[in-house]
């Protein structure tokens, strides 16, 4: 894999967690919050399509990485954020912010996920074949 390839599979996860819901407002949570009762099926046909992409995303980066995986990349990323909370670059009291390194931490979990057979491949020559489920 290239690391264009990279990009744009890290790129598409970020943007798919920052429709869903994102502290500026402008996303799809906040868009269903509008009582106007217009559009009703347009919501609803995003909500199948995000819905959609959230088990196909989760899906590959399950397979990818499994139990033992996702558990090392989140304690890594909390480990990380608790360290920039310790040495003050990131304010505690300023909730935009806090929720916002949480989307992006969680996306690179979902991204690692999503790009790490193509660098197992890479780097070991090993692929993961899927197996029809019991």
């Amino acid at each position: 894999m290239k690391s264009f390839g990279f990009f744009i599979r890290a790129l598409s996860c970020f943007l798919l967690l920052f429709a869903t819901w994102n502290p500026s407002g402008y996303s799809y949570l906040s868009w269903l919050d509008t009582d106007d009762g217009s559009r009703l099926s347009l919501k609803l046909a995003v909500g199948v399509l995000l819905l959609a992409t959230y088990a196909a995303y989760a899906r590959i980066a399950w397979v990818a990485l499994r139990w033992i995986g996702t558990l090392t990349c989140l304690a890594l990323l909390i480990s990380g954020y608790l360290a920039i909370r310790h040495f003050g670059l990131l304010d505690p009291n300023a909730p935009f912010w806090n929720s916002a390194v949480v989307l992006i931490f969680s996306s690179v979990v979902l991204s690692v996920g999503v790009c790490w057979s193509h660098i197992k491949r890479r780097i070991s020559g090993q692929s993961h074949v899927l197996s029809p489920p019991p």
